[in-house]
Protein backbone atom coordinates (compact mmCIF):
# COMPACT_ATOMS: atom_id res chain seq x y z
CA UNK A 1 0.00 0.00 0.00
CA UNK A 2 2.92 2.77 1.19
CA UNK A 3 4.77 1.92 -2.27
CA UNK A 4 1.60 2.50 -4.32
CA UNK A 5 0.73 5.80 -2.04
CA UNK A 6 4.89 7.07 -3.58
CA UNK A 7 3.91 6.49 -6.89
CA UNK A 8 0.27 8.10 -6.98
CA UNK A 9 3.11 10.80 -4.73
CA UNK A 10 5.00 10.86 -7.87
CA UNK A 11 2.42 10.79 -10.31
CA UNK A 12 0.92 13.92 -8.71
CA UNK A 13 4.37 15.84 -9.46
CA UNK A 14 5.17 14.53 -12.54
CA UNK A 15 1.76 15.84 -13.48
CA UNK A 16 2.65 19.50 -12.13
CA UNK A 17 5.36 19.41 -13.48
CA UNK A 18 4.06 18.80 -16.99
CA UNK A 19 1.52 21.45 -16.33
CA UNK A 20 3.75 24.21 -15.22
CA UNK A 21 6.04 23.57 -18.45
CA UNK A 22 2.94 23.80 -20.47
CA UNK A 23 1.88 27.12 -18.51
CA UNK A 24 5.91 28.39 -19.70
CA UNK A 25 5.16 27.60 -23.47
CA UNK A 26 1.85 28.91 -23.44
CA UNK A 27 3.53 32.12 -22.13
CA UNK A 28 6.29 32.12 -24.40
CA UNK A 29 4.25 31.70 -27.37
CA UNK A 30 2.29 34.88 -26.52
CA UNK A 31 5.04 37.09 -26.08
CA UNK A 32 7.81 38.35 -28.84
CA UNK A 33 11.11 39.79 -28.07
CA UNK A 34 13.16 42.17 -30.44
CA UNK A 35 16.18 44.23 -30.03
CA UNK A 36 16.12 48.19 -30.81
CA UNK A 37 18.55 49.88 -32.23
CA UNK A 38 19.47 53.72 -32.08
CA UNK A 39 22.55 55.43 -33.70
CA UNK A 40 23.28 59.24 -33.50
CA UNK A 41 26.43 61.13 -34.37
CA UNK A 42 27.01 64.35 -32.81
CA UNK A 43 29.75 67.16 -32.64
CA UNK A 44 32.08 66.52 -29.42
CA UNK A 45 32.06 69.76 -27.16
CA UNK A 46 35.15 68.84 -24.93
CA UNK A 47 38.15 66.56 -24.52
CA UNK A 48 41.57 65.22 -23.13
CA UNK A 49 44.95 65.53 -22.78
CA UNK A 50 47.72 63.51 -22.27
CA UNK A 51 50.60 65.42 -22.07
CA UNK A 52 54.12 63.75 -21.19
CA UNK A 53 57.47 65.38 -20.14
CA UNK A 54 60.36 63.10 -20.15
CA UNK A 55 64.29 64.05 -19.76
CA UNK A 56 67.37 62.37 -18.77
CA UNK A 57 70.34 63.35 -16.77
CA UNK A 58 73.34 62.31 -14.78
CA UNK A 59 71.30 61.76 -11.20
CA UNK A 60 68.11 61.25 -10.06
CA UNK A 61 68.10 64.79 -8.60
CA UNK A 62 69.18 66.22 -11.91
CA UNK A 63 66.16 64.96 -13.64
CA UNK A 64 63.79 65.18 -10.63
CA UNK A 65 64.71 69.21 -10.85
CA UNK A 66 63.97 69.48 -14.35
CA UNK A 67 60.38 67.85 -14.42
CA UNK A 68 60.04 69.40 -11.20
CA UNK A 69 60.93 73.26 -13.09
CA UNK A 70 58.80 71.79 -16.36
CA UNK A 71 55.76 70.79 -14.63
CA UNK A 72 55.51 74.33 -13.00
CA UNK A 73 55.69 75.91 -15.86
CA UNK A 74 53.32 74.17 -17.69
CA UNK A 75 50.87 74.23 -14.94
CA UNK A 76 50.76 78.20 -14.53
CA UNK A 77 50.06 78.02 -18.90
CA UNK A 78 47.32 76.06 -17.82
CA UNK A 79 45.93 78.14 -15.39
CA UNK A 80 47.03 81.44 -17.72
CA UNK A 81 44.69 79.90 -20.17
CA UNK A 82 41.98 79.65 -17.64
CA UNK A 83 41.96 76.33 -16.66
CA UNK A 84 41.23 75.07 -13.54
CA UNK A 85 43.34 73.17 -11.21
CA UNK A 86 40.41 70.86 -10.38
CA UNK A 87 40.89 69.95 -14.53
CA UNK A 88 44.89 69.24 -14.40
CA UNK A 89 45.56 65.94 -12.78
CA UNK A 90 49.15 64.06 -12.65
CA UNK A 91 48.56 60.52 -13.88
CA UNK A 92 51.77 59.01 -13.73
CA UNK A 93 55.43 59.98 -12.57
CA UNK A 94 58.19 57.35 -13.57
CA UNK A 95 61.87 57.88 -11.92
CA UNK A 96 64.31 55.20 -13.29
CA UNK A 97 67.85 54.48 -14.21
CA UNK A 98 68.64 54.76 -17.88
CA UNK A 99 71.10 51.83 -19.29
CA UNK A 100 72.96 52.09 -22.45
CA UNK A 101 74.46 49.12 -24.77
CA UNK A 102 78.49 48.89 -24.77
CA UNK A 103 80.27 46.04 -25.94
CA UNK A 104 77.26 44.22 -25.45
CA UNK A 105 76.42 45.01 -21.55
CA UNK A 106 74.20 47.38 -20.05
CA UNK A 107 75.94 49.88 -18.43
CA UNK A 108 73.69 52.64 -16.73
CA UNK A 109 74.84 55.79 -17.85
CA UNK A 110 72.11 58.19 -16.08
CA UNK A 111 68.70 58.33 -14.71
CA UNK A 112 65.39 58.99 -16.74
CA UNK A 113 61.99 60.67 -15.75
CA UNK A 114 58.69 60.75 -17.08
CA UNK A 115 55.71 61.80 -15.68
CA UNK A 116 52.73 62.50 -17.10
CA UNK A 117 49.60 65.45 -17.22
CA UNK A 118 45.83 64.91 -17.71
CA UNK A 119 44.23 67.69 -18.53
CA UNK A 120 40.29 68.43 -18.95
CA UNK A 121 39.41 70.95 -21.79
CA UNK A 122 35.74 72.10 -21.93
CA UNK A 123 36.44 74.93 -24.59
CA UNK A 124 37.64 73.09 -27.86
CA UNK A 125 38.73 76.35 -29.30
CA UNK A 126 41.66 76.22 -26.71
CA UNK A 127 43.07 72.71 -27.44
CA UNK A 128 45.41 73.83 -30.37
CA UNK A 129 46.56 76.46 -27.89
CA UNK A 130 46.98 74.72 -25.08
CA UNK A 131 49.20 72.14 -26.67
CA UNK A 132 51.10 74.84 -28.33
CA UNK A 133 51.77 76.48 -24.76
CA UNK A 134 52.34 73.67 -23.02
CA UNK A 135 54.64 72.19 -25.18
CA UNK A 136 57.11 75.41 -25.38
CA UNK A 137 56.74 75.35 -21.45
CA UNK A 138 58.81 71.95 -21.49
CA UNK A 139 55.74 69.35 -22.67
CA UNK A 140 58.02 67.02 -24.85
CA UNK A 141 55.06 65.00 -26.33
CA UNK A 142 51.50 64.51 -26.51
CA UNK A 143 50.52 60.96 -25.30
CA UNK A 144 47.11 60.99 -26.13
CA UNK A 145 44.01 62.98 -27.41
CA UNK A 146 40.43 62.41 -27.40
CA UNK A 147 36.87 64.03 -27.78
CA UNK A 148 34.06 63.81 -25.65
CA UNK A 149 30.84 65.06 -24.99
CA UNK A 150 29.80 67.04 -21.86
CA UNK A 151 26.15 66.39 -22.13
CA UNK A 152 26.52 62.57 -22.69
CA UNK A 153 23.34 61.31 -20.31
CA UNK A 154 21.29 63.51 -22.33
CA UNK A 155 21.88 62.11 -25.50
CA UNK A 156 21.95 58.13 -24.13
CA UNK A 157 18.77 58.67 -22.62
CA UNK A 158 17.64 59.98 -25.82
CA UNK A 159 19.19 57.19 -27.41
CA UNK A 160 17.77 54.33 -25.43
CA UNK A 161 13.99 55.64 -26.04
CA UNK A 162 14.33 55.77 -29.28
CA UNK A 163 16.00 52.54 -29.23
CA UNK A 164 12.43 51.16 -27.35
CA UNK A 165 10.51 52.75 -30.26
CA UNK A 166 12.72 50.81 -32.75
CA UNK A 167 11.76 47.67 -30.96
CA UNK A 168 8.55 48.34 -30.69
CA UNK A 169 8.02 49.05 -34.63
CA UNK A 170 9.69 45.47 -35.37
CA UNK A 171 7.77 43.27 -33.16
CA UNK A 172 4.59 45.36 -33.90
CA UNK A 173 5.29 44.75 -38.06
CA UNK A 174 6.08 40.34 -37.09
CA UNK A 175 3.04 40.27 -34.87
CA UNK A 176 0.52 41.96 -37.52
CA UNK A 177 2.09 39.38 -39.99
CA UNK A 178 1.03 37.15 -37.92
CA UNK A 179 -2.53 37.80 -37.29
CA UNK A 180 -1.93 39.03 -33.66
CA UNK A 181 -1.87 42.36 -31.68
CA UNK A 182 1.32 44.02 -29.89
CA UNK A 183 0.64 43.84 -26.38
CA UNK A 184 2.50 45.97 -22.96
CA UNK A 185 6.18 45.85 -22.90
CA UNK A 186 7.10 42.73 -20.68
CA UNK A 187 10.49 43.72 -19.90
CA UNK A 188 13.80 45.48 -21.24
CA UNK A 189 17.54 44.82 -21.21
CA UNK A 190 19.90 47.41 -22.08
CA UNK A 191 22.38 45.14 -23.87
CA UNK A 192 24.71 47.83 -25.42
CA UNK A 193 25.50 51.08 -24.98
CA UNK A 194 28.48 52.63 -26.56
CA UNK A 195 30.14 56.76 -27.47
CA UNK A 196 32.92 55.95 -29.67
CA UNK A 197 35.95 59.18 -28.83
CA UNK A 198 37.63 60.32 -31.49
CA UNK A 199 41.14 59.67 -30.73
CA UNK A 200 44.27 61.06 -31.74
CA UNK A 201 47.41 59.50 -30.03
CA UNK A 202 50.96 59.34 -29.86
CA UNK A 203 52.34 62.62 -31.45
CA UNK A 204 55.42 63.42 -30.40
CA UNK A 205 56.30 67.31 -30.48
CA UNK A 206 60.29 67.17 -30.14
CA UNK A 207 60.97 68.51 -33.67
CA UNK A 208 58.33 71.53 -32.90
CA UNK A 209 60.96 72.83 -29.76
CA UNK A 210 63.64 72.60 -32.54
CA UNK A 211 61.61 74.69 -35.44
CA UNK A 212 62.43 78.14 -35.47
CA UNK A 213 58.46 78.85 -36.16
CA UNK A 214 55.98 76.07 -35.47
CA UNK A 215 52.63 76.25 -37.71
CA UNK A 216 50.06 76.16 -34.64
CA UNK A 217 48.70 73.00 -33.94
CA UNK A 218 45.10 72.51 -35.28
CA UNK A 219 42.84 69.35 -34.18
CA UNK A 220 39.67 68.22 -36.36
CA UNK A 221 37.51 66.85 -33.73
CA UNK A 222 35.11 65.25 -36.36
CA UNK A 223 31.86 63.85 -34.88
CA UNK A 224 31.30 60.92 -31.98
CA UNK A 225 29.57 57.78 -32.99
CA UNK A 226 27.30 56.67 -30.03
CA UNK A 227 24.68 53.90 -30.41
CA UNK A 228 22.15 51.85 -27.97
CA UNK A 229 20.71 48.57 -28.31
CA UNK A 230 17.99 47.32 -25.93
CA UNK A 231 16.37 43.74 -25.79
CA UNK A 232 12.70 44.01 -25.19
CA UNK A 233 9.84 41.39 -24.83
CA UNK A 234 6.58 42.25 -25.70
CA UNK A 235 3.29 40.88 -24.68
CA UNK A 236 0.96 39.27 -27.94
CA UNK A 237 -2.95 39.98 -28.22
Amino acid sequence: MKKIKTLAAAAVVAVSLFSMQGDAMAAEANTISVRGIAKQEVAPDMAYLTLGISVKGDTAESVRTQVAEASQKVRRALLGMAISENNIQSSSYNLYPDYENFNGKNKQKGYALNTTLRIKVDDLKKLGDIIDKTVQEGVTNVNHVSFALSEESNVQRQLLAAAVDNARAKAAIVANAGGRNLGEMLSADISDYNGETMVAAGTNYKRSLAADVAAPTQLMPGTLKIDASVEVTFKLN
